[in-house]
């Protein structure tokens, strides 16, 4: 099967997303130079708004195939595979979602994974979808968490924090040890342990 992934279209709207953030947001970026410059990576990203993958991946030096709900195939299904998003039904165990994956990180390639599977308000980190663990378990890759602080509010401050690579090959559930490293980096230290979600006493 040929891979509609295209270089270019890639690049041109990375830096096209790039020009946009700086001229609509402040966005800081924070711990890049925790992701590895080579070989597979996942990076696990919580999820506030619809902006979150194109700015995760812009800041980005290496390009990031999305795990993107089959949903926005409906009506962006032309756009999203030339630049290398793929579909995962949320509703049901998708094997071919895992199997792109298992693909993507076989071929040494950035994907990028959302666990809660859907966005959350301002300040709060969601519960992973049935099945993330799984997957972060199983995949061959260098685990990331990062953590988008925001919300996108018009000329507002955003932050992007990338966290130390994890080690979950001998997790019991990677789904939440991923979550616990992404509270670190998105909530501030005072609150961590305070009754907020995914508090460090958990």
């Amino acid at each position: 099967m040929r891979d509609p992934y295209k270089p270019w279209l890639y690049r041109l709207l990375r830096g096209v997303v790039r020009f946009g953030l700086g001229l609509f947001w402040r966005v800081r970026v924070e711990g890049l130079e925790k992701v590895p410059s080579e070989g597979a990576v996942l990076l696990c990203v919580n999820h506030i708004s619809g902006i979150d993958p194109p700015a995760v991946g812009a800041v980005m030096q290496r390009e990031v195939r999305f795990m993107a709900k089959i949903e926005l195939f409906s009506y962006l299904g032309w756009l999203l595979p030339s630049i290398g998003a793929y579909p995962v039904n949320r509703d049901v165990r998708d094997s071919r979602a895992v199997r792109a994956t298992l693909r993507h990180a076989q071929a040494g390639r950035v994907i990028g994974l959302f666990p809660e599977g859907h966005r959350q308000p301002p300040g709060v980190l969601g519960q992973p979808r049935p099945g993330a663990g799984s997957l972060i378990g199983h995949v061959r890759a260098a685990v990331v968490p990062v953590a988008v602080r925001g919300p996108w509010r018009l000329f507002g401050r955003v932050e992007i924090r990338f966290g130390d690579p994890l080690d979950v090959k001998n997790s019991k559930d990677p789904a939440q040890d991923v979550m616990r490293a992404i509270a670190r980096l998105y909530y501030d230290p005072e609150h961590l342990g305070s009754g907020l979600p995914w508090a460090e006493s958990d």
